[in-house]
């Protein structure tokens, strides 16, 4: 057998170029923080494995992801795990909070100033595997009857815009995941990255459930509340862009999202003033 002593040299070779530019980065966007100490409040919800609440403490993609841009920018604030609906109510009534993980629509561009992308979700429709239904557009889908659907999200917002009307809205997504399996609806509209784990919360097996639409494939941001100084913003895209830069991004990407795509661009969107 080939030694593979080379190859472990050149990956620790690579580990130790990454850490230098990493300690470049963490150095030099702390140094531009140091202007602006505004601490935010951070706001998620229970969206496994986005983000999730385990003994109190909140986990997840996107936790471990903001906690490492906190480590770039020398914050030290523990992430809160809400209920959607309530961390976007506190997000668009209250300044210096970032909400995350969050889609933008045209509502949410008048309440929010964006960085990211940090991940990409697609939006699908959900039968029962035991259903024959086929479905060849959205304009289709009225004869189904009530879509099940989780309050406030961007599948919400998609399938309004759309003309669906008839739709039967959860406080919780996993209310419209069982729903779907007691027959109430035949229709649940879900981001595919969190269908796994709802199921797995009402004990029902991922195979139980089919897509049978895509409705769209959408990038999730972090969102800063409408009072937030734009240099706080700026320097959060700045450690985003540093964490992706680092290659460590990446990483931390491949870790919840084999196969997901990786995006190493970073925007800033500013809201509309």
């Amino acid at each position: 057998m080939r030694p593979r002593f080379p190859e472990r040299v050149i990956f620790l070779n690579l580990l130790i170029v990454m850490s230098v530019v990493l300690i470049g980065f963490i150095q030099q966007v702390r140094a531009e923080h140091d202007e602006e100490k505004t601490k935010l409040r951070l706001l998620t919800e229970s969206w496994v494995p986005v983000s999730f609440e385990e003994a109190g403490v909140a986990k997840g993609y996107s936790v471990e992801l903001v906690n490492q841009l906190q480590f770039f920018i020398g914050t030290h604030v523990k992430p809160e795990v809400l209920p959607w609906a309530r961390a976007l109510s506190i997000a668009e009534a209250t300044p210096n909070v970032l909400l995350f993980a969050t889609s933008i629509n045209e509502e949410r561009k008048k309440q929010f100033d964006f960085v990211g992308p940090i991940l990409t979700s697609r939006i699908s429709l959900f039968a029962r595997s035991d259903d024959a239904l086929e479905i060849k557009s959205i304009e289709g889908i009225s004869e189904f009857g009530a879509i099940g659907v989780y309050r406030g999200t961007i599948g919400e917002s998609l399938l309004k815009r759309a003309g669906v009307t008839d739709l039967l809205v959860a406080s919780f997504p996993e209310h419209s995941a069982k729903q779907l399996m007691r027959g109430r609806i035949r229709l649940w509209c879900q981001a595919e990255l969190a269908v796994e784990s709802l199921l797995a919360k009402i004990n029902v097996d991922r195979s139980k459930v089919k897509p049978v639409l895509v409705i769209a494939d959408i990038d999730l941001y972090l969102a800063f509340s409408k009072g937030t100084p734009q240099k706080v913003i700026r320097v959060w895209a700045e450690a985003l862009t540093a964490f992706k830069a680092s290659g460590r991004f990446a990483l931390l990407h491949h870790e919840y999202f084999d196969d997901l795509p990786v995006s190493e661009q970073v925007d800033i969107i500013w809201r509309d003033r």
